[in-house]
C-alpha cells in the first residue's frame, strides 16, 4: 500500500518537472541477463559545453612570471583496439553455462538439460586442467619426452605441441 502511494507521489512530482529537451536523455540500447543479474546498456547523448563569458580585463589576475613545469603524460592504448584476441563464441557460451548452471541451486533459471551439459563441461575442464598440471610438472622436471607422451595419451594435441616447442627452446 505504501509502495503504491510512494510510486504515485513520485509520478506526480515528475509531472511538475519541465521535460528534458529531445535528445538529451539516455536511450536504452540493450539488456541481457548475466550472472550478476540484468545488465542494461544505454546510449548517452553528446554533451555540449558553452563557454563562460570572458571576464573584463580589469578583473583578470596577472599571469605568473614563470610557468609551472608540466607533468609527463602517459599515453594509454587506443580504446578501439582490443587488448586480447577475440575469444571463441562457443568457449564463451560454455564458460557462461558452467558459471551459471554447474553448481546452481534449484531456484536458478537452468533447465535440466543445461545442468547436465554444464556438469559434463565442468568435468571435462577439470580433466584438462589435471592433464595440464601433470604435463607441466613432467616438463619442469626435465622429462620432455614423457610430458609429450602424456599429453598425447590424454588427447590434448595443442598441449603436446606447446610442450614440444617449450622443450625445443629449453637448454
Amino acid at each position: 500500500m505504501f509502495t503504491a502511494l510512494g510510486f504515485a507521489l513520485a509520478l506526480f512530482a515528475q509531472a511538475g518537472d519541465p521535460p528534458a529537451p529531445e535528445g538529451s536523455q539516455a536511450t536504452l540500447q540493450s539488456c541481457e541477463l548475466e550472472a550478476e543479474g540484468w545488465v542494461c546498456r544505454y546510449r548517452v547523448p553528446d554533451s555540449f559545453y558553452r563557454a563562460a563569458p570572458a571576464p573584463s580585463l580589469a578583473a583578470a589576475p596577472a599571469p605568473p612570471a614563470t610557468e609551472p613545469p608540466l607533468a609527463p603524460v602517459i599515453a594509454s592504448p587506443p580504446q578501439d583496439e582490443p587488448l586480447a584476441p577475440a575469444a571463441d563464441p562457443e568457449a564463451v557460451r560454455q564458460a557462461k553455462l558452467i558459471r551459471r548452471c554447474a553448481d546452481a541451486s534449484w531456484l536458478s533459471l537452468c533447465t535440466p538439460g543445461d545442468r547436465r551439459e554444464a556438469n559434463a563441461l565442468k568435468a571435462a575442464a577439470e580433466a584438462r586442467e589435471a592433464l595440464r598440471l601433470s604435463v607441466t610438472k613432467l616438463a619442469a622436471d626435465g622429462e620432455c619426452e614423457q610430458a609429450v607422451r602424456t599429453a598425447l595419451e590424454g588427447g590434448d594435441l595443442d598441449l603436446a605441441r606447446d610442450i614440444r616447442a617449450f622443450c625445443a627452446r629449453a637448454p
